[in-house]
């Protein structure tokens, strides 16, 4: 996937010029609040990282009664046996195409992917690792504003997964109307380039939704941190105050690291993301047992994004690939 040519910011400067003129000459009296994507941004170098484009500060929302915050690693050990862990499933990942963990380590600044699974491209079940792009579609679609009942919903959704926050929010993409609402999804993460991603909750007719790849997935991250899309700035910042994952990615990143994302979690019966089948060739039925982790962290002033879909039963997946990977190439002692 090819990056974007057309700078956001050459845009937004030659609109700034546009109405500082029209200004001048009393062709306006009043601006409206347009949320303008001020990217990209990170919490280590930008002091001013939890003010959102609307001048409100994360840290003044509440979600499940407690202010929102900036999460970081966990600070977890790592020791021989997750080292040894990590080598097998980098290795087994990397030669068995049908392997049940796909991951992606992308460079952000520099849109560039530093290793990945082989079989990266491949869709997985994307549980509520879906959740971001939705809150995307919604952004895009409303010019990057949101109202204080739809920030506060997008605070449930991503910081602490509300199920609910979601189903209301792809609803109201659509104009209060469901069937719409992924409609809106799909056609946002069609139009970015996401081709395989299907990132809207439930069935659009008989298009299965929730299903993501590792790959596409980053490329989504890589998008939201340039803020290639309008409101991009509000959702990379929310993503930062994840609550969940502490024994998944965050688990092996040292305590002194911003960590963002979203993780995902389901078991049960679904349909084969790659076939559309909700049996097995033996009769029995497709069932996931999924533990996803898209990760955003600023590591040595570089930004990058670790994509992990995991269909393993076990948060220790993303949490050795998250801790061996810093380690192997990004000099995390």
């Amino acid at each position: 996937m090819e990056e974007p040519v057309n700078s956001p910011f050459a845009v937004q400067d030659g609109l700034k010029c546009l109405l500082l003129s029209a200004i001048a000459v009393g062709a306006i009296s009043a601006l409206p609040t347009v949320a303008t994507a001020a990217m990209p941004t990170n919490p280590v170098s930008d002091p001013q990282f939890t003010r959102l484009p609307n001048g409100r500060d994360l840290t003044s929302i509440s979600v499940k009664g407690s202010r929102l915050y900036l999460a970081k690693g966990t600070g977890t050990a790592f020791g021989a046996s997750a080292k040894a862990a990590y080598a097998k499933l980098k290795a087994d990942s990397q030669s068995n195409p049908d392997h049940r963990v796909q991951w992606v380590l992308m460079d952000l600044d520099g849109h560039q992917v530093v290793d990945m699974s082989l079989a990266h491209n491949r869709k997985i079940f994307g549980a509520s690792s879906s959740k971001p792009f939705v809150g995307a579609a919604l952004l895009d679609k409303q010019g990057g504003d949101l109202s204080s009942s739809q920030l506060q919903l997008m605070s449930d959704m991503i910081v602490v997964s509300s199920n609910t926050a979601w189903t209301n929010l792809q609803t109201q993409a659509g104009g209060g109307n469901s069937t719409k609402g992924r409609e809106v999804v799909h056609t946002f993460t069609q139009r970015m380039g996401y081709e395989r991603t299907r990132g809207f909750q439930g069935y659009w007719g008989t298009l299965h939704g929730n299903e993501l790849t590792a790959h596409e997935s980053a490329e989504f991250l890589h998008d939201t941190y340039k803020g290639n899309y309008p409101g991009a700035e509000t959702l990379w910042k929310i993503m930062h105050a994840c609550r969940t994952g502490s024994s998944r990615g965050r688990k092996y990143i040292p305590s002194n690291i911003y960590v963002g994302g979203k993780t995902g979690t389901y078991d049960g019966p679904t349909e084969n993301p790659e076939t559309g089948k909700t049996k097995n060739p033996d009769g029995s039925s497709y069932r996931v047992a999924v533990r996803n982790h898209l990760l955003v962290f600023n590591i040595g002033g570089r930004q990058y994004a670790l994509t992990i879909l995991a269909d393993t039963g076990s948060d220790e997946s993303a949490a050795v690939l998250a801790g061996g990977l810093i380690r192997e190439y990004l000099g995390v002692k």
